[in-house]
């Protein structure tokens, strides 16, 4: 395996002081809902013969770069009995390499005025850093050191288990949405890749050994599995010479097939949640195609008119009309597999439970029987539009909806070909997408409820 000598590397570039000047665009956009069209950019792309993707989007207006490196896996990824390995391994990242030990890299990433960060998710894990635009050559080299020579050590990992087993206590287990949310999905979604959360079970975390973070790393931290992306104040013919550099030898990994099982939903799914909270919850999951599938932007729009705008329909029967819920909201999850709409609303009291969820059905079976309104229709497709060009406004936006796109469903340009149903789209498109995933018998229904009203049952 390659090694790197990043002491000669760091030495020979230069430490450039930046100043950001932050522009403020104010005003509203004025934007047709008609028909609308994606500020052009231009990107470039190319592949490395070990199966390492690469896309580049030069722009030059500020001295600064973001360097993302996107795995294509995460916690839907995981095997049997080590959910959570994705995240962890994402810690152990920071852990250090033979060459740029443990808080190194946050070192020398702040000597230069950078950033850096991570995350992972239930189908990707990335990394990124944020620099000025000469420390190409430094981010390359460090992302490349840490794919082929992440250093395992014991101790190390045993303290980074603690830390991530306390994340769990605060962030699941201590938050009563959260928690009840991640039972009612579990339920939802049993014995299929999404059943458990990206921070995994406890008892898995738990189990993880540092082989098996060694095994997980080996298979998918390989640049056949990884997508590179360099956005900013830079030249596609710089970044490709250090791509070759750093990247060219770092050999490819057998990734084998992924079989991802999501049996078809036969009948409604209710779980009743009991913790120790005074306000209720309830949350309706509703099962969805891919984030590629042509019936996702009538699903979001139909959320929007449903859930999420000012005047939506719960919020103006539910809440300022019959002050059933106190919120409402809702959330649609786009994946490489088959996921899920989350439909929420908080009832005022734990009385007005199933009076409020009466009264969501029938806001349901009106938009059905009825349809939605023209205003209605034009008002949410018009800030849908803005939306979407506000996205592409920044380039590490633009960079990084592309990059999305091609990692999960190898769409790039995905993005301009929603535009073109969603130019298209039709109220009756709307109704007719949303009444064949928001039945019955394709939803789990489930309640976070106070332990007390458990106690009645």
């Amino acid at each position: 395996m390659k090694k790197f000598n990043f002491r000669n590397t760091i030495f020979k570039i230069s430490v450039v002081l930046v100043v950001l000047t932050v522009l403020i665009i104010s005003g509203p956009l004025s934007v047709s809902a008609e028909e609308i069209a994606l500020p052009e950019y231009n990107y470039d792309s190319f592949q490395l013969d070990n199966g390492l993707k690469v896309m580049v989007f030069p722009d030059h207006d500020i001295p600064l770069l973001r360097l993302s490196i996107y795995y294509n896996v995460g916690s839907i990824d995981e095997p049997e009995n080590k959910t959570g390995i994705s995240h962890f391994l994402e810690h152990s990242m920071f852990l250090g390499t033979e060459e740029v030990p443990k808080g190194k890299i946050d070192d020398l990433i702040s000597s230069v005025g950078g950033s850096l960060n991570a995350a992972t998710s239930f189908d990707y894990t990335y990394y990124y850093h944020e620099v000025p635009s000469s420390m190409l050559e430094l981010v390359m080299a460090l992302e490349a050191d840490r794919m082929t020579n992440l250093k395992f050590d014991t101790e190390e990992i045993a303290r980074e288990k603690e830390v991530i087993k306390q994340e769990r206590r605060m962030r699941t287990e201590n938050n009563i949405f959260s928690n009840g949310f991640e039972k009612i999905k579990a339920a939802a979604f049993a014995e299929t890749p999404l059943e458990h959360g990206v921070i995994g079970w406890m008892e898995d975390i738990e189990g993880i050994s540092v082989p098996d973070l060694k095994d997980y790393y080996k298979k998918y931290y390989s640049p056949n599995n990884a997508l590179l992306v360099v956005s900013g104040d830079i030249e596609t013919s710089e970044v490709r010479e250090l791509t070759e550099k750093y990247y060219s030898d770092i050999e490819k990994q057998q990734l084998g097939s992924r079989d991802y099982q999501f049996p078809e939903q036969e009948s409604e799914i209710v779980e009743k949640v009991y913790l120790e909270t005074r306000v209720p919850y309830a949350l309706m999951l509703y099962k969805v195609p891919p984030g590629d599938h042509e019936d996702i932007i009538s699903l979001d729009i139909f959320l929007d008119i449903l859930a999420n705008q000012q005047n939506s329909r719960l919020k103006d029967r539910l809440q300022k009309e019959e002050s059933l819920i106190l919120s409402t909201g809702a959330f649609l999850y786009q994946l490489r597999v088959p996921s899920f709409a989350l439909v929420y609303f908080i009832p005022a009291d734990g009385n007005l439970v199933d009076k409020a969820q009466t009264a969501y059905e029938e806001v349901i079976d009106e938009i059905f029987k009825e349809g939605i309104t023209e205003d209605e229709f034009e008002i949410v497709k018009k800030q849908y539009q803005k939306s979407l060009i506000f996205s592409q406004k920044d380039i590490n936006q633009t960079a990084s909806s592309a990059a999305l796109n091609e990692l999960r469903f190898g769409r790039a340009e995905l993005l301009k070909e929603k535009i073109n149903i969603l130019n298209n789209l039709s109220r009756e498109d709307i109704i007719d997408t949303a009444q064949e995933y928001f039945r019955k018998s394709n939803r789990t229904r489930g309640y976070i409820l106070p332990k007390s009203a458990g106690d009645n049952q």
